[in-house]
């Protein structure tokens, strides 16, 4: 489980940048890049949009961590977040959401065998030269 731990208001948050996250802000936003297009400006909409994105990636957050058994914790609502978010949250918040979006796309693949790809191999050697 790839997530970014952050804390608000005495709360510990996993933001999870599941494939239903995904989804949900694609529908939202349109994407990822319209969605830190949104939450840049420090005006209301940006902190509004900043809200209702990390609030769907702490419910995924949370939802994983009850399917792995622990104990379920409440899950804050985009509401719940504007009033319980202090402004150097928002900060944090800001930058907590692309690093959780960069984890859900975080792949982990180890070749198997130590086997080499030749081919990539020569295009680095291209390249260097």
């Amino acid at each position: 489980m790839k997530a970014v731990k952050i804390t608000m208001a005495g709360q510990e948050l996993l933001l999870m940048y599941t494939g239903e996250a995904m989804f949900r802000l694609q529908e939202e936003f349109g994407g990822v890049n319209e969605l830190m297009a949104a939450i840049a400006p420090n005006t209301r909409e940006g902190f509004d949009a900043l809200c209702a994105a990390c609030a769907v990636l702490a419910e995924q957050g949370e939802l994983a961590r009850r399917y792995l058994g622990y104990t379920p914790r409440h899950i804050l609502s985009a509401e719940e977040m504007r009033h319980l978010m202090m402004p150097k949250d928002v900060v944090a918040f800001k930058q907590a959401l692309p690093q959780a979006v960069s984890l859900g796309y975080d792949r982990e693949i180890e070749p198997q065998n130590n086997e080499l790809d030749l081919g990539l191999a020569e295009l680095d050697q291209k390249k260097t030269t």
